[in-house]
């Protein structure tokens, strides 16, 4: 290569830089009214990745004449940031935030919000604190640059009972299945629900610290509340109880698998490369979620089914 081509090519590398530099992912928020007050930014329909930022769990904003209520923060500082700025410049700002559970996504945004009260489950906020570290790392690992500036912030405020935050009341149910502490929450003036990871809705549900009986328990009693319109943690806002129905059926089918491939002396491995139960096969985050699914909770049907397996015939 001539030097004169060299330090072309140089020249044009280095002209590339700000331009790489200026070019840091940026999260683009799609929020829409749900009912008076109640404003809705779905998450993307995937699991955690690059692609999306880690902005995958819905977060609801509630408006009140101090400011927004904030349930969920965003996976990461900068969507935390983001989120804050639609609240400070169209709901007069923010009065109080809400973490539902401990998984990061719905909380590493939380640095955002470090002025205003952070509110949380106290079972909620032990795991948080517990966990930081390793979930941070575990995210900075699959995000990279989308967490710049992020560091685990605990909420400050433990939940117990319900709430009234800038006049506008609030509704608590403290129940566990999908981690040991899930806050639901009804928002009084509109008789909104919303739930959380306890419903999910045209999405596999995430199972990492899932008990599978104590949410078929929790999904139980959110399928019998007279509420007006549900928020899942993921999917779509809707009026009907098909999240409650999905989510059901699905740890159903679920359980029902890991039982039988239990009971039969299969192995993770074999349980793995049968896929996806076929209903639910087209639902958003498939395979990976079954797959992460399966490693997560294969050990509890093991345990189960030992006694058959080793039993006398």
């Amino acid at each position: 290569m001539t030097l004169t081509r060299r330090q072309t090519l140089l020249g044009a590398a280095a002209a590339l830089l700000p331009v790489a530099a200026m070019a840091a992912p940026e999260y683009r928020l799609d929020p829409r009214q749900v009912a008076d007050g109640v404003w809705l930014f779905e998450g993307a329909q995937d699991s955690i990745a690059r692609g999306n930022g880690g902005a995958i769990c819905n977060v609801a904003m509630l408006e009140t004449p101090q400011g927004a209520i904030v349930v969920e923060t965003g996976g990461t500082l900068r969507h935390g940031a983001a989120l804050r700025a639609f609240a400070d410049q169209r709901l007069g700002g923010v009065v109080a935030a809400l973490n539902t559970h401990h998984h990061p996504d719905h909380w590493f945004g939380n640095g955002a919000f470090a002025d205003r009260p952070i509110h949380a489950l106290p079972g909620c906020i032990a795991a948080q604190k517990a966990g930081a570290q390793a979930l941070s790392d575990g995210l900075y690992r699959i995000l990279g640059s989308w967490m710049q500036g992020t560091a685990p912030l605990p909420p400050t405020v433990a939940v117990e009972g319900d709430l009234t935050l800038g006049g506008r009341g609030l509704s608590v149910m403290a129940l566990s299945g999908h981690t040991p502490a899930d806050l639901a929450l009804i928002d009084g003036p509109t008789g909104t629900l919303i739930a959380g990871d306890l419903l999910f809705l045209d999405r596999v549900p995430s199972f990492p610290d899932a008990d599978i009986a104590a949410w078929r328990a929790a999904l139980s009693r959110l399928g019998g509340l007279p509420v007006t319109g549900t928020i899942p943690g993921h999917g779509p806002f809707h009026r009907d109880s098909r999240a409650v129905a999905q989510t059901l059926a699905y740890l159903d089918a679920f359980a029902a698998r890991m039982d039988a491939a239990a009971n039969l002396g299969l192995t993770p491995i074999e349980a793995l490369a049968a896929g996806p139960m076929p209903a639910f096969a087209a639902l958003a985050a498939n395979p990976a979620e079954y797959r992460r699914a399966t490693v997560q909770q294969w050990r509890a049907h093991e345990i189960s089914a030992l006694p058959v397996i080793g039993g006398s015939v």
